[in-house]
């Protein structure tokens, strides 16, 4: 059986090597967990190793990683293409989890890191204006937030008289 608390122990106090070799001995004895794979991407990208993180996000997505960890996985995996530099590919995995879970708000904000990366930096502004309205408990943000949501879609507007 799995321990998440002593790998989770070991990343609390920045033993992100000891935590790898720990869920590594998982992957060897449950290579088709889910969630094993999902750890061991985990322990990678700690560790800035973003390459190999990779194949152990798409295992554990492919073989039905669920709940918070399937999300938290699109979000790893998504966000480690965009660092690498595959900003196409980050923004389909971010589009993928968004039908997925499609009220995941720290999506919208990869989503919209991809897109600025992309050049699109209307679509991205325009994502984080609405994700903001929609979120933000703030009393001047719930003010205007008609104002928000109708220019977070018209950022290039410009009133004519």
């Amino acid at each position: 059986m799995f321990d998440f608390e002593s790998v989770q122990q070991l990343r609390q106090t920045g033993q992100y090597e000891a935590a790898k070799a720990v869920v590594r001995q998982y992957v060897e004895t449950a290579p088709n967990d889910p969630t094993v794979l999902y750890q061991m991407a985990w322990c990678h990208d700690s560790l800035g190793e973003e390459q190999a993180a990779v194949p152990y996000y798409e295992q554990a997505l492919a073989l039905g990683l669920t709940g918070k960890d399937r999300l938290q996985a699109y979000i790893g995996l998504g966000s480690t293409y965009r660092v690498i530099g595959q900003f196409e590919v980050a923004s389909d995995v971010f589009h993928r989890a968004l039908r997925e879970f499609p009220d995941a708000h720290a999506l919208q904000a990869f989503l919209a890191m991809t897109e600025y990366n992309l050049g699109q930096a209307d679509q991205a502004v325009g994502r984080l204006l609405k994700s903001l309205a929609t979120t933000s408990s703030d009393a001047s943000i719930q003010t205007f937030d008609r104002a928000i949501r109708y220019y977070a879609d018209h950022l290039d507007e410009i009133v004519k008289e």
